[in-house]
């Protein structure tokens, strides 16, 4: 079976090693975000990435100006490893063997927009990761298999993200040897049970407001925050933040506070405070421990 994949994210580059092991399949092209692309991956990695596996990789603005390339590569599956544009009819009706993707939920359960933020927000705890076809409607397609897991009281996006990539892996290695032999068993979505994510306005939903409460605020930190840029980018939802003194105050990390007798960096609500353990301030980041915040601002 020919795969061409198409991923720009830090998960898809996860997925793809797990692909190419299998034997049985050709990933005959990589197609990627060009790093001018006005699409905008919170979890993109760098395009050199790509040319690790040293395979033909196409860099593109939008998948679906390329239909004369995908139909020049004639692949019989587009697998789909983490992309932000909705992919047309037209593609949708290229490959023999369809359009295969994954999302952070188990459909038909949190279809849209930023799931795993959307997940930790409405405070989810058993989630998963979904493969399923792609179709004209967003996250609606049959399923092909799906793989659980937990969302703890305090993880974080990257703590989601990293089960995410390991449920993939699993799926992969399940799942692909019976699309490839066409052995599948897709699973229809019952529309009864889809709920759908709100789209999220970071110039609104990012901003920290007191009134919204301890829990509320301490999900959103969670949700938003980022990890360390490593070598395979910089997974980051811009931050939760407040304002003080004029100054943007950036929380990267936070935890409840259970101690009466506190010394260091907090925020206080009605019903408890949060520890600021890391925030950022013009772009310097600062540990909360020992801290006020008149010191810094």
């Amino acid at each position: 079976m020919k795969i061409v994949y198409l991923s720009a994210s830090i998960c898809g580059y996860e997925w793809l090693k797990e692909i190419i092991l299998n034997k049985e399949c050709e990933v005959i092209a990589i197609i990627t975000l060009n790093k001018f692309a006005k699409t905008k991956m919170y979890d993109g990695i760098p395009c050199e990435k790509w040319y690790e596996f040293f395979l033909p990789v196409y860099e593109i603005f939008n998948i679906n100006q390329e239909i004369s390339l995908l139909k020049k590569l004639k692949g019989d599956c587009l697998i789909v490893g983490g992309w932000r544009q909705i992919i047309d009819k037209e593609i949708l009706s290229l490959f023999k063997k369809g359009v295969i993707g994954f999302h952070p939920t188990l459909l038909p359960k949190g279809r849209g927009p930023s799931p795993i933020i959307n997940s930790i927000m409405a405070g989810i705890k058993e989630s998963g990761l979904t493969m399923f076809y792609y179709t004209e409607k967003v996250d609606s397609g049959p399923i092909i298999g799906q793989k659980e897991f937990i969302i703890e009281d305090d993880d974080y996006t990257w703590d989601v993200y990293k089960k995410e990539i390991e449920k993939g892996k699993e799926l992969i290695r399940e799942y692909l040897p019976l699309i490839i032999k066409d052995k599948v068993k897709p699973q229809c979505q019952d529309e009864r049970l889809a709920t759908y994510f709100p789209k999220l306005d970071k110039k609104i939903f990012n901003q920290i407001n007191l009134e919204d409460g301890l829990i509320y605020n301490y999900r959103k930190i969670r949700a938003l925050s980022k990890y360390g840029k490593n070598e395979l980018g910089l997974l980051s939802y811009e931050g939760a933040y407040f304002y003080y003194n004029n100054k943007k105050i950036i929380i990267w990390k936070a935890s409840p506070i259970k101690e009466k007798d506190f010394g260091g960096l907090k925020l206080d609500f009605k019903e408890g405070s949060l520890f600021l353990e890391k925030i950022e301030i013009d772009g310097k980041e600062y540990e909360g421990w020992g801290k006020k915040i008149e010191d810094i601002t």
